[in-house]
């Protein structure tokens, strides 16, 4: 995918915009073809070993990323990934990624297993690796390097920083510009020989920074492909690089969807049966193919989560119905709970046809239970706080409070990684028209009123009530999401699994648009919405397909992240789950 930003309009349709421009801040250096910033000890770094020709230009912002061996401070360049380690001397505060590795990896090559090398007159062999470094690669290797000694010239140790051991043999590849050439692979680069350049680029170090941030990168719209299944009617498309397949089915309204830490089995609510059920991959194969009933007779189950005990206690399973907050426990040999034990009653019913029965409920970061209680109506005041918010508890039930109000239906929401921020997908209200009141996507701010029922958007009064003074205070979208799409399922991605782009962004899952309040069909899919200086600034495609041409054969409900990377997704239209998975 392309860091290039998309406008949405009408019918779902992204058009490609240019990034926007950048203001520098004191110390930065901005990029305008990308719209990236670098600034103090990365700046420096770039600056001092090479810059350009070298790194290339940033091409994600700095900010704290889950790698194989731990969280660091990075950021990306077309060439390069830098990574902050403080706790290291100056220079080696800052080390590089290992692309070269990574990308082979990716691409499902392994270099150990790659013919080696001989030692010959007038090359360099590395013992380390097997493979030899000749010309028209060895004069590069040994004039560039990063500056350690602060003496002239470089160094192996300075080129061995810079490019690492030798992967592979010279071989003739193609790489990702379309270009077939003469490709050497090192730990942390990939030198390419094009005879026909002009000295000194024909030599050019290969883009293994963008092609591992963002495999599919281009300066067009997203490239989709599709997947097709015997069990579904129509297919689906995903980008290219990924693929979707069908892990459970003919389920009963799958929604809100948790791993039990325990075992790996996965419970889920089922809203129109009221049941909360287990599913279990006996076998290993990857599709669940056990059904376990854990509870049932829980009105509009919706949500379930595992909640720690405390120290040494087993995780305890929690589920949300519209009327009530139940713990469940002493499971029999059938999977059955035998104890359903009453935490907290929930308001319940509703005042017209756009009442909501969801519950949401997480674990935040403090330790503390948060669940959202939609509205009882489409516009009205409703008779308590606890209705139209987002609530926070203990986990035995005490101390409740609202979080937040004025938050109409915020069904999915979820805290953006390595930071205490609360962010929430929520539904607009209807019977304005099929493209007034957008959705919303906010940071939800403990105290703070985002404005239902008074006003929508950016503070615009309800006509029911007209009344510009309650809107005043409101706080306005973080961004706003396509009219009547109907957020669910909201998480943010924090695996490795996926392309490095998606760590910190959201993805949301839209159950799509309702026949009386637009002209044509539209959401039914799994979006990615990305996040730039901790704000969201676009939303892409992807998964759809669940819409075709009019026949609605799928509508997403819950996101679930899998340890392996790879992402749930529940529909409780077609009765099953998915699984979405970056394959290269």
């Amino acid at each position: 995918m392309n860091r290039y930003f998309f406008l949405l309009i009408i019918g779902s349709v992204l058009l490609l915009g240019q990034v926007p421009a950048v203001q520098a801040a004191p110390g930065e250096r901005c990029f305008p073809e990308t719209g990236e910033c670098i600034d103090g000890r990365f700046a420096q770094y770039w600056d001092s070993n090479g810059g350009l020709p070298v790194f290339g230009l940033a091409i994600g912002e700095q900010r704290q990323e889950r790698g194989t061996e731990g969280v660091f401070v990075s950021q990306w360049f077309e060439r390069e990934r830098f990574e902050a380690h403080p706790e290291n001397r100056a220079p080696y505060d800052v080390l590089l990624g290992r692309l070269g590795d990574e990308a082979l990896r990716r691409q499902g090559r392994d270099w150990q297993t790659f013919p080696k090398g001989q030692p010959q007159a007038g090359c360099q062999f590395f013992p380390a690796t097997g493979h030899t470094v000749c010309e028209p690669f060895l004069s590069y290797w040994r004039t560039h390097g990063l500056e350690f000694d602060g003496r002239g010239g470089t160094s192996y140790n300075e080129s061995l920083a810079l490019f690492g051991y030798p992967l592979s043999e010279p071989a003739m590849e193609t790489n990702s510009s379309g270009f077939t050439v003469l490709t050497q692979w090192f730990e942390r680069a990939r030198f390419e020989y094009l005879p026909n350049n002009p000295d000194p680029y024909k030599v050019l170090l290969g883009r293994l920074g963008a092609e591992v941030y963002d495999p599919v990168a281009g300066t067009g719209p997203i490239v989709y492909h599709q997947v097709q299944q015997a069990s579904w009617p129509h297919p689906l498309e995903v980008p290219q690089g990924f693929t979707i397949e069908e892990v459970a089915a003919g389920l009963q309204s799958p929604r809100f969807m948790a791993i039990d830490p325990t075992d790996g089995s996965l419970v889920y609510g089922s809203h129109t049966t009221s049941q909360v059920v287990r599913l279990r991959d006996t076998n290993g194969d990857g599709r669940y193919d056990q059904t376990q009933i854990v509870a049932g007779g829980l009105a509009a189950v919706h949500s379930v989560a595992f909640v720690n005990a405390g120290p040494g206690g087993a995780p305890v399973l929690y589920a949300a119905a519209e009327d009530r907050l139940v713990r469940l426990s002493n499971f029999d040999a059938n999977g059955t709970a035998q104890s359903v034990d009453l935490v907290m009653a929930l308001p319940a019913g509703a005042k017209d046809l756009y009442g909501h029965r969801t519950r949401t409920i997480a674990l935040g970061p403090d330790g503390k239970l948060y669940i959202s209680v939609g509205s009882s109506c489409d516009v009205c005041v409703e008779d308590t706080p606890l209705r139209a918010a987002i609530l926070r508890m203990n986990v035995d039930g005490s101390q409740l409070e609202v979080y937040a109000s004025g938050l109409r239906n915020t069904v999915g929401f979820a805290w953006r990684p390595f930071t205490h921020e609360l962010w929430g997908a929520d539904m607009g209200r209807n019977n304005l028209g099929p493209t007034t009141v957008s959705d919303e996507l906010n940071q939800i701010i403990q105290g703070a009123n985002y404005g239902w029922p008074y006003c929508y958007d950016d503070n615009v009064p309800n006509p029911e009530f007209n009344d510009a003074a309650k809107c005043a205070s409101a706080r306005v979208p973080g961004m706003k999401l396509p009219p009547h799409w109907a957020p669910l399922g909201m998480q943010f991605y924090t695996g490795t699994a996926l392309p490095a782009v998606f760590q910190g962004d959201a993805i949301i899952a839209f159950h799509g648009t309702a026949a009386d309040q637009v002209k044509q069909l539209a959401g039914y899919s799994v979006d990615w919405v990305v996040f730039k200086r901790g704000q969201p600034v676009a939303l892409y495609d992807l998964v759809r397909g669940w819409n075709a041409n009019g026949a609605v054969w799928g509508r997403p409900a819950g996101v679930l992240q899998l340890a392996d990377g790879s992402i749930l997704i529940s529909d409780d239209l077609g009765r099953r789950i998915y699984r979405l998975r970056y394959t290269g």
